[in-house]
């Protein structure tokens, strides 16, 4: 080989000695800076020139740069991936039992078990002397204290709901945001590397970045392409495609502005009979929220589900508990005809609609205490009245029944007049009439006061947390309920009801419970039941954390920058790089001397 030719191998030295320099330095740089991977130098031989035609004497034209090597491993990623969309869901999960603990007023509930402790000292009381207007005053001012903070517990529960579906809007936007950024990556990798001279290393971290933070709202899988896309796939949908990114459509309800995510690309249509398209989105739906939450399945992955569950699909109340109770919208959530309807269908509607939602089976069992005692507390009322409801004795001044809880929208009871045949039916169906008097004593004719029961299509008519209100009246007169028969004798039985009713094992926590409880034990059964959801959503959340530790530890092995090896590769390169230079010095000094014994 000639001393130029010489040359050229140390000027590839000195060149690639460069390259290894700069990538060192570029990997220092980045040393912070997330989702960063570092980057190694590959260099390689040139080709090798054959001398004089002899194939076995062969030399080497120097060094050349082969790639600069994106250090990933794919299982690594995979593993984090996951660990990292199922800590997600626990951590939200566990985040929204804590709200529940601090709006019943911390683990032992002090704040509403205090106003229901109260109203049943009251009673207690009231027991000993009805006739006393202290008592009296004391119990209606407690039914007044525990309806005020029924209805403030369960507007939290709404508000937190209202709060989750702020979450659940911004969580798909930022999805979307994602899925698009990835795309333009994409493209943009595709452009650098379509010539197979160099590998976009710097845009490749941003994508992986985005890709690992995808990972924690759902479940993905993703696939690089030969041509240097990635196409994601999310909840097993089509999300980015090499075409482009199926985007996450928004479904609102009319009813509670609940937004829901769907697949747009997955919506059917069918035409009315005026040709108008109408959106069929049963098929369309990103979650399937009625699966069995587990991670055999992998159901238990992604930040956007555990909100989704979280928040349910309307503000529950006590009829989502009464698996007896055929509301229309319990028919078209399970989609059976009204006939098919009974009791074991009622109970799957509670397990697949209610009892996933941390927010919503918490709500409806709040509720059903909150229902049982107001629906009890009148219901001793009027009973009490009804035994001779010609005296007047707790009733109103226009004859209905005087209730302690009212309705916020519907009366309690409506007057009607019905002929023999109508009351009979009506008795016979276990409707609650009562007589109405005249002002000298007298009944009146086939007139009564007929009790408004309550229906699950009517929210209305409930005795619901949103539809309760204590009986102002009452409130500014307590002596009008008295509790003195006619005959001035006093009421003792007013008393022992209400104590009967309180002490009588009346409830279920839940569809699934298997024994009943007292009013009082049922609620520490509730609280007890977030309390024992929140430890358990707690202690896998830590598990997870861990767990995505480990995972991001043992990846960082492969893809973190360590700035000891960096340094050490630098003095390597930086060595290489004087070698190259000597190595020119003494060509170039061989060089000289030569041309100037040739002069």
């Amino acid at each position: 080989m000639s001393l130029f030719g010489a040359l050229y191998i140390g000027d590839s030295g000195l060149r690639t000695s460069q390259n290894a320099l700069n990538t060192v330095a570029h990997n220092l740089s980045n040393l912070n800076t997330p989702g960063y991977v570092r980057q190694q130098v590959a260099n390689t031989d040139t080709t090798y020139t054959n001398t004089t035609g002899n194939r076995k004497l062969q030399v080497g034209d120097g060094v050349k740069y082969a790639e600069c090597r994106h250090v990933r491993d794919a299982f690594l990623d995979a593993t984090y991936r996951e660990e990292k969309g199922r800590y997600d869901y626990y951590e939200k999960s566990y985040a929204a039992m804590t709200e529940i603990e601090d709006i019943l007023g911390e683990l032992d509930g002090k704040a509403f078990k205090g106003s229901l402790d109260g109203l049943w000292t009251a009673i207690e009381q009231l027991s000993t002397s009805p006739n006393d207007n202290t008592y009296i005053s004391l119990f209606v001012s407690k039914a007044a204290s525990f309806m005020e903070n029924a209805t403030a517990v369960y507007s939290s529960f709404i508000e937190l709901q209202d709060n989750l579906n702020r979450q659940v809007v911004n969580a798909v936007k930022e999805i979307n945001s994602i899925g698009k950024q990835i795309h333009e990556l994409n493209k943009q990798i595709t452009k650098i590397e379509v010539a197979g001279v160099e590998k976009a290393n710097d845009l490749r971290d941003k994508r992986d970045l985005l890709i690992d933070q995808l990972a924690g709202y759902g479940n993905i899988s993703y696939e690089e392409q030969p041509n240097g896309m990635v196409t994601v796939r999310f909840n097993h949908n089509d999300f980015i495609t090499q075409n482009g990114v199926f985007e996450m459509g928004m479904l609102v309800d009319e009813d509670t502005g609940y937004s829901t995510p769907y697949w747009t690309q997955n919506v059917r249509y069918s035409v009315d009979e005026k040709g108008n398209r109408i959106p069929d989105y049963s098929s369309a739906k990103v979650f399937d929220l009625t699966e069995e939450i587990s991670t055999k399945r992998d159901t238990d992955v992604g930040s956007l589900r555990a909100l989704l569950l979280a928040r349910g699909d309307h503000a529950a109340n006590y009829t989502d508990l009464q698996t007896g109770v055929c509301s229309e919208q319990k028919l078209k959530d399970l989609g059976i005809k009204e006939g098919q309807y009974n009791e074991n269908y009622g109970l799957k509607y509670y397990n697949e609609h209610i009892a996933n939602s941390l927010v919503m089976n918490i709500q409806a069992e709040f509720d059903n205490i909150v229902h049982s005692v107001a629906t009890i507390v009148n219901q001793v009322l009027a009973d009490a009245a009804q035994l001779n409801p010609a005296s007047g004795y707790l009733l109103n001044p226009d004859g209905s029944p005087m209730q302690l809880f009212l309705k916020s929208e519907t009366p309690a009871y409506e007057k009607v007049v019905l002929t023999a045949a109508q009351e009979q039916e009506l008795r016979e169906q276990g409707a609650k009439l009562v007589q109405i008097y005249d002002k000298d004593g007298k009944p009146i004719a086939h007139t009564f006061w007929k009790y408004n029961e309550e229906d699950a299509d009517s929210p209305y008519s409930l005795y619901s947390c949103m539809n309760l209100k204590i009986n102002e009246k009452l409130v500014q007169m307590p002596s009008l309920l008295g509790f003195k028969k006619e005959d001035d004798s006093v009421d003792y039985n007013i008393g022992a009801d209400l104590i009967k009713a309180f002490q009588e094992n009346t409830l279920y926590l839940n569809p699934n419970a298997t024994a009943k409880s007292t009013f009082e034990t049922c609620y520490d059964d509730l609280v007890a039941q977030v309390s024992n959801s929140g430890y358990v959503f707690h202690q896998l959340a830590e598990f997870q954390q861990l767990a995505v530790e480990n995972a991001d530890n043992e990846r960082q092995t492969v893809i973190g920058v360590s700035s000891d090896e960096e340094l050490e590769h630098m003095i390597m390169y930086q060595n290489a790089y004087n070698a190259a230079s000597r190595y020119i010095t003494v060509i170039n000094s061989m060089l000289d001397t030569l041309l100037s014994v040739g002069a």
